[in-house]
C-alpha cells in the first residue's frame, strides 16, 4: 500500500472510500473457473484477480460507485488495481487522478502532464535542484472550485543520465542501487571500446545494444525513491494552487520549443492518456461482465465524460504550455526553457 500511494498523513476521517482486508485464502462459492489462465478467476458468486503465483484478491467492480471493497489473500505480492481505483473513487468527489508530475516553483503551483515518457519527471527534476518544493512526480489529484494540486506516492523512478547530469542526487540513493549503475556504466564503457560489438546482427546484437542505450532497459532506473530522501523539507503534503500547466512531448527537432496551448486541449487530451492508464482495470472489467453479463460498473463506463468534464473545468483557465524537446536532453536547457513561464 505505501509502495504505490506513499506514506501516509495520519487516520483518515469519516468512512473510508476503499476497504483492503487481507485474510486467508478466499474461499470459493462453487467450482473457480479461471480467465486467461492466471489473470482472473470467478465462482458463482465472486470474481478475483490473480498475482503471478495465483494467489486471489475479490473485486466486485459493480459496487466500486458504492462502498467499495478488496479482499486479498494474504500471501499476494500486490493490491491490483489499486492506483485506477483510487482514481475512480477520486472522481466521485470531481477530481482526476493524472499522471503527471507537479511543483512549486516561487510560489507558482505547477503541473507536468502528459503521455507516457513524454517527459515529466525530465521537466520537474531541474526544477527541483533550482530549489522548487516537491508535489508529486507520477501521480497528481487536480479538481475543486479552485484549481488545486495534491500529489500520490513517490518518486517513480530517476534514470542513470538523469543522475549524470544532477551528480548531487548520486549519493541520495541506494548503496544497492549505485552499486547496480556503476556495472551498467562498466558495460556501456567496454562496449564502446569493443571493435564491431555495435555491428552485431540478430537479436543477440539488438539486446546488447539497446541495453547500451539511455533508458534502454528498467537496469537502468532507480524505483521507489522517498521524495524527502533527494529533496529534505521541501515536500509538500496537502493541496497546493494550480497555475501553471506544461505539456511535454518529444520531438524530431534538436531544439526545445514552448508554445502555448489552451487548456481545454490539454484536458481533451490528457482524458485519452488516462483510458490508456487504465487499460488493465479495463481488462480486468470486459473479464467480469464476461463472468457476470448482468453485473455492471456504472463508474467505469461514464469515466472518461467525467474525466472530461472535470478537466475541462479546472483546466480551463490555467495558463498551458506545451513543450516540445529532444530526447536525451540537457535537463538545465529544459529549466532555462521553461523557468520563464511560471
Amino acid at each position: 500500500m505505501t509502495r504505490e500511494l506513499g506514506p501516509s498523513d495520519g487516520a483518515p476521517s469519516g468512512e473510508p472510500d476503499i476497504t483492503v482486508t487481507f485474510t486467508d485464502e478466499p474461499r470459493p462459492v462453487g467450482p473457480l473457473r479461471l480467465l486467461g489462465l492466471r489473470q482472473a478467476a470467478f465462482d458463482d458468486a465472486h470474481f478475483y484477480l490473480l498475482d503471478g503465483a495465483g494467489h486471489r484478491a475479490r473485486l466486485d467492480f459493480s459496487r466500486l460507485g458504492d462502498r467499495c471493497e478488496v479482499v486479498c489473500d494474504r500471501r499476494i505480492s500486490h493490491i491490483p488495481l489499486l492506483i485506477p481505483i483510487v482514481g475512480l473513487r477520486l472522481l466521485l468527489k470531481e477530481h482526476v487522478l493524472l499522471h503527471a508530475a507537479s511543483f512549486v516553483h516561487h510560489g507558482t503551483g505547477v503541473l507536468v502532464t502528459g503521455w507516457q515518457k513524454g517527459g515529466k519527471t525530465e521537466t520537474m527534476l531541474p526544477f527541483m535542484a533550482a530549489g522548487a518544493d516537491f508535489v508529486a512526480d507520477e501521480w497528481t489529484i487536480v479538481g475543486g472550485r479552485e484549481p488545486t494540486l495534491s500529489g500520490v506516492s513517490g518518486v517513480a523512478r530517476l534514470w542513470d543520465w538523469h543522475l549524470r547530469q544532477f551528480p548531487q542526487y548520486w549519493p541520495l540513493i541506494r548503496p544497492r542501487a549505485r552499486a547496480r549503475l556503476r556495472l551498467w556504466r562498466l558495460y556501456r564503457r567496454l562496449y564502446g571500446l569493443a571493435p564491431g560489438l555495435d555491428r552485431l546482427p540478430g537479436r543477440p546484437g539488438r539486446g546488447l545494444r539497446r541495453l547500451s542505450m539511455d533508458g534502454g532497459t528498467d537496469w537502468q532506473g532507480v524505483d521507489q525513491i522517498d521524495p524527502a530522501a533527494l529533496f529534505g523539507d521541501r515536500v509538500r503534503r496537502g493541496h497546493v494552487s494550480l497555475d501553471r500547466v506544461f505539456l511535454p512531448v518529444v520531438g524530431q527537432e534538436d531544439r526545445i520549443e514552448i508554445l502555448p496551448v489552451a487548456g481545454a486541449e490539454v484536458a481533451k487530451r490528457m482524458v485519452s492518456s488516462l483510458a490508456f492508464e487504465r487499460a488493465a482495470l479495463t481488462t480486468a472489467y470486459l473479464q467480469f461482465r464476461f463472468a457476470f453479463p448482468d453485473r455492471t460498473s456504472p463508474l467505469i463506463e461514464t469515466a472518461r465524460e467525467r474525466e472530461e468534464r472535470v478537466l475541462g473545468r479546472t483546466l480551463a483557465d490555467v495558463p498551458a504550455f506545451e513543450l516540445r524537446h529532444p530526447y536525451p536532453v540537457a535537463l538545465q536547457d529544459l529549466y532555462e526553457a521553461a523557468a520563464p513561464y511560471c
